[in-house]
């Protein structure tokens, strides 16, 4: 009974190496940043910081030019206490350098301890596991992983002991090392490289391409790579617009931050921002004051509806638009005589806020000097 029990162990195991060493590759992959197919690879070599003896980064490109995709080859040993098991596997990020999926060689296969091949359950896991990004595995050394015995047996390897229950919700059971030696290739300096590369190929098009993926992490890569990147071209520019709005502050801030200096060159992008402070919560008010304070001249329109506006702003965004107004040098009577109305204003910060600006811009009209005058006889 005994004997017909291990065959029959035997022949599940078997059974269960050869249904992974098909005649085509295992795949295991998440959503691209591109859903655009592979025409073309590229390959770069690199001086990389790494065990590796390979230094070839591939990059996949599409018929339309686009980066969609990058690989590269990890092939190593894990070991630990003399035992060692061969990990080939490639690996491939998407063009922001997140973490798009694992390729298993043809009749290759993950193995846990004592060479148990990975279920296909097991494999879905360690796929989840490496798209993590904030694991905290980042932080564990190798040694880390497996508490080490006070003494050995020979024969035992010590994969096979139990993981640190600290890290077992990090790891695929029985494959600790595996799970933490494709985790950190993912996340070490392949990774940076990556996101060169792409940042060599960058375009409005292309920003555009990955401004339309599910995953908001692509989104704020694109949003960080524009100003200084790329100039936007009418398309962009709609685009980043329609970023800033209430639903989403990350992506709204970043969508403010990738407006430059040259962009506000326009009258119409000024306008358009203006539509969008009229809307704004408080924190994106601020965030959009602060950008016009980049523009190289202020918008007629921009200055009077800003100055419409004062009577209804709270202090610290007041202060934002005299700021504003000072750093434009604006002295336009029409204004100066909407900004004396705050003289009155109960609040001191912001009737001292009004009266300084007054000041500074000194208007030559005798109904505001007035206001100012009789400002002071009634100051404390």
């Amino acid at each position: 009974m005994n004997r017909f029990r291990v065959f029959f162990v035997l022949l599940l195991l078997v059974l269960a190496v050869s249904a992974f060493r098909s005649d085509q590759p295992t795949r295991y992959f998440l959503y691209p940043t591109i859903a655009l197919k592979p025409a073309s690879v590229q390959a770069f070599t690199f001086e990389f910081d790494d065990e590796l003896s390979d230094d070839t980064l591939f990059q996949n490109r599409s018929r339309e030019g686009y980066p969609v995709s990058y690989y590269r080859r990890l092939k190593a040993s894990v070991c630990f206490d003399e035992k060692c098991r061969l990990l080939d596997v490639v690996i491939y990020w998407n063009i922001t350098g997140r973490y798009l999926g694992f390729e298993l060689p043809v009749k290759e296969f993950l193995s846990k301890s004592d060479h148990e091949p990975f279920t296909d359950e097991e494999y879905h896991r360690l796929n989840a596991l490496l798209a993590d990004g904030q694991s905290p595995l980042g932080n564990l050394s190798y040694e880390e992983l497996v508490p080490r015995p006070y003494f050995s047996v020979k024969g035992i390897d010590a994969v096979t002991s139990a993981t640190a229950k600290n890290v077992l919700d990090y790891i695929v059971k029985g494959a600790a090392y595996t799970t933490y030696k494709m985790w950190h290739f993912i996340y070490g300096p392949t990774k940076n490289r990556v996101e060169e590369l792409t940042t060599k190929s960058l375009s409005p098009a292309l920003i555009l391409k990955i401004l339309e993926s599910d995953d908001p992490s692509d989104k704020l890569w694109a949003l960080n790579h524009i100003n200084g990147f790329v100039k936007p071209d009418r398309a962009l520019r709609d685009q980043l617009l329609d970023f800033i709005d209430n639903s989403n502050f990350s992506l709204s801030e970043r969508a403010i931050h990738a407006i430059s200096a040259a962009d506000l060159r326009s009258d119409s992008l000024q306008l358009s921002l203006l539509a969008k402070f009229n809307q704004a919560d408080y924190s994106q008010k601020k965030l959009l004051i602060k950008k016009m304070n980049e523009a190289p001249f202020l918008n007629a329109e921009v200055k009077n509806s800003l100055a419409d506006q004062l009577q209804k702003l709270n202090g610290e965004l007041i202060g934002d638009v005299l700021g504003l107004y000072q750093k434009f040098a604006v002295k336009d009577l029409e204004i100066c005589g909407k900004v004396s109305k705050l003289l009155h204003n109960e609040n001191r910060f912001i009737s001292q806020k009004a009266l300084k600006f007054l000041e500074n811009a000194n208007p030559d009209d005798q109904v505001i000097a007035k206001e100012m005058a009789d400002y002071r006889l009634r100051k404390p």
